[in-house]
């Protein structure tokens, strides 16, 4: 053999270890093995962790027009990771017995209040993140406050089996709740030319130029009860953060917010 057939042999053989070496990578790296070798192995059939199950509701048909509700089971996970999650959910579902108790209608009623359930799930990367949301619309003439609409969140670490906090969400994202509650008071807290509100403490009337003057000390209270208004998770590998936009009014304006739902993907 001479030196250039050698040579060329040579090249070969570095390029086949180099792709053999390429493909195991993908391999291990697929079934949810990190280089250390900590980590457990991840299915990524979201299926294999989650079951939806409608709810049948037989009781309350002189009271709710109509009831769509479902509830998340999670599977293969250690109870006690999703425990919080799971007595949330039960707690929430509890309010559609709830409100019926508080009004116990009449014979003559008619039905007109609804519940529905929405729910997402998806695994982004090696994380199981659930959205978990139920709406309660009810009689404007026996609630004051009639729409109602309650929303967790859990965010799971299926290769260190940990639930992910929102301070792990937020530095893995590269997010600060600053930046987040920056963000926020200009969309949903500085009110427009000509609207007036009301402060929740001094009961001063505030025009937009009022708002914007106390932009560092409204940013400053979002960002301090960030945990308390805004749940988080993972949607298609962008982070989103919801909340209700009355709520978070609520912290500063005495005046009447209808619920509204905010649901944003931070890019």
């Amino acid at each position: 053999m001479n030196d250039k057939k050698a040579n060329k042999l040579v090249v070969i053989s570095a390029i086949f270890l180099v792709l053999s070496g390429a493909v195991l990578y993908y391999i291990f790296e697929k079934q949810g093995y990190d280089n250390k070798g900590t980590s457990n192995y991840i299915n990524y059939n979201v299926n294999d962790y989650i079951v939806t199950t409608p709810i049948i509701f037989s009781d309350y048909n002189d009271f709710y027009s109509s009831i769509n509700v479902s509830k998340v089971e999670i599977k293969n996970i250690d109870s006690s990771i999703t425990k919080d999650f799971i007595d949330e959910e039960k707690e929430i579902i509890n309010y559609i017995s709830g409100y019926y108790n508080e009004i116990m209608p009449k014979a003559d009623y008619v039905p007109i209040n609804t519940a529905t359930s929405n729910i997402k799930t998806q695994i982004n990367g090696a994380i199981l993140s659930v959205f978990y949301q139920m709406n309660i619309n009810l009689d404007e003439n026996l609630f004051d406050d009639n729409i109602k609409s309650y929303n967790i969140t859990t965010n799971i670490d299926l290769g260190t089996g940990r639930t992910l906090t929102t301070e792990d969400l937020l530095t893995k994202y590269n997010y600060t709740k600053k930046y987040i509650a920056e963000k926020i008071f200009e969309e949903d807290v500085l009110i427009g030319n000509g609207e007036v509100v009301t402060d929740k403490i001094t009961n001063i009337s505030l025009t937009k130029q009022d708002v914007e003057r106390r932009k560092e000390e409204y940013v400053e209270r979002i960002t301090s009860e960030f945990n308390n208004i805004i749940k988080v998770y993972i949607e298609n590998n962008y982070l989103t953060i919801v909340y209700d936009k009355k709520e978070l009014n609520d912290l500063f304006f005495d005046n009447k917010f209808d619920t509204d739902i905010k649901i944003r993907y931070l890019k």
